[in-house]
C-alpha cells in the first residue's frame, strides 16, 4: 500500500510526518501558451526623422556619408538619409516593452532577459520610413524552472518588408519582482512606448 506522507528526522532527531503537497499546475505558463501562433500588430507607428539618423550614428560613431548627407545618399540613389543597420534596435526596445505590457503579460520586464536575437534586413530603414511592428510568438517551453520564449518581430512600412528579427528570452514566471526595480525600469523606457492594447489575429 502507497502512503501519502514522507518522514524527516534529519532536523529534529524524531520521526515527523508530513503530508506530500501536490504539485501546482503553472496556470502563467498555461496561459501565456495560448498567444503561440498569433500575431499582435503595435497600433501605432515608428516614424524615422532625418535628426534621429544623424543622432544614432553619431552615437555609434559611423561617419558613412550616407548617414549624415542628403546629397551623399543621393548619389546613392536614395531619397533621403539611410540609417545605419543597427537604427532597428531603436524600434526593437518599443517592441519589447509593448510585448511585455500588452501581450506576454504573465511576465515582469524586470525578470526577463534576452538571450539570443537575429536580423535579417530586407532593405535598409530610411529616412521618412514609417515602421509598423507585427510581434509573432513563435513559441514557449520550460526549461530548469524558466519559460524560453521566442518571439519574432516583422517591421514593414507602407507595406513593404524593413526587417525580420527573432528574439529568444528567458523568464521567471514566479519571479518576486523588487518594485523598486520595476520602477527604475518605468523611469527609463522612452515615453513614446505605445500604451494601447493590441490588436491580434491568429495566424493561417
Amino acid at each position: 500500500m502507497t502512503s501519502n506522507s514522507v518522514t524527516d528526522d534529519s532536523v529534529t532527531g524524531a520521526h515527523e510526518t508530513r503530508p506530500l503537497v501536490p504539485h501546482e499546475p503553472d496556470h502563467r505558463f498555461e496561459r501565456s501558451s495560448r498567444l503561440v501562433g498569433h500575431e499582435y500588430v503595435i497600433p501605432d507607428y515608428y516614424e524615422v526623422g532625418r535628426e534621429k539618423i544623424r543622432e544614432l550614428s553619431r552615437a555609434i560613431q559611423n561617419q558613412h556619408p550616407a548617414h549624415h548627407k542628403e546629397a551623399a545618399a543621393a548619389e546613392l540613389g536614395y531619397g533621403g538619409l539611410v540609417a545605419p543597420a543597427t537604427f532597428v534596435s531603436v524600434v526593437g526596445s518599443i517592441a519589447i516593452d509593448y510585448l511585455f505590457a500588452h501581450i506576454l503579460v504573465e511576465y515582469e520586464i524586470t525578470a526577463v532577459m534576452q538571450t539570443d536575437q537575429g536580423f535579417v534586413l530586407h532593405r535598409p530603414v530610411m529616412q521618412g520610413d514609417q515602421l509598423v511592428s507585427t510581434l509573432q510568438v513563435l513559441s514557449i517551453r520550460q526549461f530548469a524552472g524558466n519559460d524560453i520564449l521566442v518571439v519574432q518581430n516583422h517591421l514593414t512600412s507602407h507595406g513593404e518588408d524593413v526587417c525580420t528579427s527573432t528574439t529568444t528570452f528567458i523568464a521567471r514566471s514566479d519571479a518576486d519582482v523588487d518594485p523598486r526595480a520595476a520602477a527604475l525600469v518605468d523611469a527609463v523606457l522612452p515615453a513614446s512606448v505605445p500604451r494601447m492594447g493590441p490588436t491580434a489575429r491568429p495566424t493561417a
